[in-house]
């Protein structure tokens, strides 16, 4: 399989009362879980039920380790079309918002 180009989309991360937010999510099949950048997070976190603090290095591509700060789950919704997903909160140093990577893509069947 080859590599899709990255590109960005907004996506809504939805409660189980139908709120949430929506972020512009990086779409890139690169890394293996998806991520919240920690600043994103702080800003609307408050729109977000259910996540839950979260204390677990994470082993970035460059071999630098990073710690997760928070995780959620819920209902992640594209134009419609929703599955049951996750994500971790660490800090981006502003490189991106969301990232989408290989578990939400299989997840939405486009991996």
């Amino acid at each position: 399989m080859s590599k899709s180009v990255p590109f960005t989309h907004p996506i809504m991360l939805k409660n189980m009362d139908n709120t949430g937010a929506t972020v512009k999510a990086l779409f890139d099949d690169g890394a293996m879980t998806g991520a919240m950048a920690l600043s994103t997070f702080n800003m609307i976190k408050h729109e977000l039920k259910g996540w839950q603090p979260l204390s677990q290095a994470l082993c970035m591509a460059n071999r630098a380790v990073i710690l997760s700060e928070a995780t959620w789950m819920g209902m992640i919704n594209i134009e419609g079309m929703e599955v049951t997903g996750t994500f971790e909160v660490f800090d981006s140093a502003g490189g991106w918002v969301f990232l989408f990577r290989k578990p939400l893509l299989q997840a939405f069947k486009a991996a």
